[in-house]
């Protein structure tokens, strides 16, 4: 797969042939920043969900929505209750992935917010974004500080920790969070509520199709980092989310698959060949899991999609920036995710991970502290 990426007259002049006359009036005709929302069979939630971001007056501002051939009604209920949106219908369901991109495709903004169906933004959420995207261009990614709905003084996420054996969770789950207003630095980003540029979009690519759902922006994510792009959440954005923990079977399957093949499209062969032990031991440990929980079939069918797309996927190690020592040394060495949390994994497992990722990836006298404080 080749990903797509932008290739607008204004991405910069060595693509345009334009005078700078007609760049100034192609920018005015622009809208800054476009809103795409993604929705699958999301009627509940939407129209609450637009009606916040349409109660935020930002000049020059759109709103999308991509429909992934929902059967309730839901591009139909917004186009009722809300014209002035645009609502792209398509014929079949793309995925998380799919549906971003062809919001990401549609949409004319300098600065592009993905943005979940189930979600309220509070006022201010999508300018505090803005802001920190126009000041500093190295930042290629501004996420929100992103509550929980049903319980809104808690923490969802401020963007997503990731460990090096590819595992991602939500950052600061559960945390009550103090009033600081200042910006976090964060290696993974969460689709949940994100903004980007398009120059960093134009240089990583869109989200890749094939992971249809589930890691998608985490491996979004490394690739910014990979190009030099910094990723932050701005705790002035806030995001409330009806956030619903589950872990079916179907959605191992394209964890397990997609955690793979973020690997093996983002690390060097070096560094793939250093996290090979622990990577087969934490196999291992994950088949016997998934015979004990119901879902050996679904691990299995992760492994025959891996193997039967292999050419597929070293096609797209070609084009993909690979991850620097710097980014794997802002990886977390453990797995902290407080729901998946069982005295195994906190006694034994991490322990070891956190050993050998001391030996393998440490890199200097700041790693050294992280680790020390059990981050």
């Amino acid at each position: 797969m080749v990903y797509h990426t932008f290739r607008r007259n204004w991405a910069g002049p060595a693509r345009s042939t334009c005078t700078e006359c007609e760049r100034s009036n192609m920018f005015a005709m622009t809208p800054k920043v476009s809103t795409v929302v993604v929705t699958f069979n999301s009627r509940e939630d939407i129209l609450d969900c637009l009606g916040s971001v349409l109660r935020e007056k930002v000049d020059d501002h759109e709103l999308l929505v991509v429909d992934n051939a929902s059967r309730d009604g839901t591009a139909d209920l917004v186009r009722s209750q809300y014209p002035e949106v645009r609502v792209i219908a398509n014929r079949c369901n793309l995925g998380a992935a799919g549906g971003f991109n062809a919001g990401l495709k549609a949409a004319r903004g300098r600065y592009i917010a993905l943005l979940n169906p189930d979600t309220i933004v509070q006022p201010g959420w999508l300018t505090a974004m803005l802001e920190v995207m126009e000041k500093d261009a190295t930042i290629g990614a501004c996420q929100s500080r992103i509550m929980l709905h049903d319980q809104p003084t808690m923490l969802n996420t401020e963007g997503i920790d990731i460990n090096y054996l590819g595992f991602a969770w939500c950052r600061n789950y559960g945390v009550v969070p103090g009033q600081d207003e200042t910006l976090h630095e964060t290696l993974g980003l969460s689709g949940c509520s994100v903004m980007f540029s398009a120059e960093a979009l134009e240089a990583a690519g869109f989200f890749d199709d094939d992971f249809f759902m589930y890691l998608e922006d985490v491996d979004l994510g490394l690739r910014l980092a990979g190009c030099g792009f910094r990723v932050v959440c701005n705790s002035k954005s806030i995001v409330h989310h009806k956030y619903r923990f589950h872990r079916g079977n179907e959605k191992m399957y394209y964890l397990e698959r997609n955690r793979l093949m973020m690997l093996l499209k983002n690390y060097s062969g070096k560094d793939l060949a250093k996290v090979a032990p622990p990577l087969f031991l934490m196999e291992a440990g994950i088949i016997f899991l998934s015979l004990f929980q119901g879902w050996l079939p679904q691990k299995v069918a992760s492994y025959a999609w891996l193997i039967k797309n292999l050419n597929m996927i070293i096609g797209k190690r070609r084009s993909t920036p690979r991850c620097s020592s710097q980014v794997l040394a802002l990886m977390s060495p453990v797995i902290t995710f407080e729901q998946v949390q069982n005295p195994f994994l906190t006694r034994l497992v991490n322990p070891v991970l956190r050993v050998y990722y001391r030996w393998a990836f440490y890199r200097g006298k700041g790693q050294a502290s992280r680790l020390e404080a059990g981050s």
